[in-house]
């Protein structure tokens, strides 16, 4: 009789274990594919993901042409662009200030190969866009 009862106390253990595995799996975080994208300012930026490699240079986007070496007249660019979940630059649009001329992607294909670590906060991976300006 007690070998009998040994099995079905077992036989229960062997049930809460697997149904606590089973709780413990659905109740695990996922990751959402499907997360709003972040609207940030490039200072708030590093605080979700940093460059892999290399940091931006904007001179790669820019024609040969457009560089301006004279300090005194340098033209200003808004760039935007998505680092989406996969730490990969996409989205990328770049404005002449002045002329509110929209550079063609064409030229920006170098520079929209960037790739961005998460950072340590940023452990869901969040996806986010950012706004900024620099000249050149």
């Amino acid at each position: 009789m007690s070998f009998n009862r040994l099995r079905t106390n077992n036989g229960f253990m062997v049930s809460l274990l697997v149904l606590f595995s089973l709780t413990a799996c659905s109740t695990a975080p996922t990751r959402q594919s499907n997360q709003p994208i972040l609207q940030l300012n490039s200072t708030d930026f590093a605080k979700y993901w940093v460059t892999k490699d290399k940091l931006i240079d904007w001179r790669k986007a820019l024609p040969a042409e457009l560089h301006n070496d004279s300090k005194e007249n340098t033209t200003q660019y808004k760039a935007s662009f998505v680092v989406n979940s996969h730490g990969q630059m996409t989205q990328l649009e770049i404005i002449n200030s002045v002329t509110g001329e929209l550079l063609e992607q064409a030229a920006l294909a170098e520079i929209s190969s960037q790739e961005f670590y998460p950072t340590a906060q940023n452990s869901a991976l969040q996806a986010v866009r950012i706004n900024t300006s620099f000249r050149l």
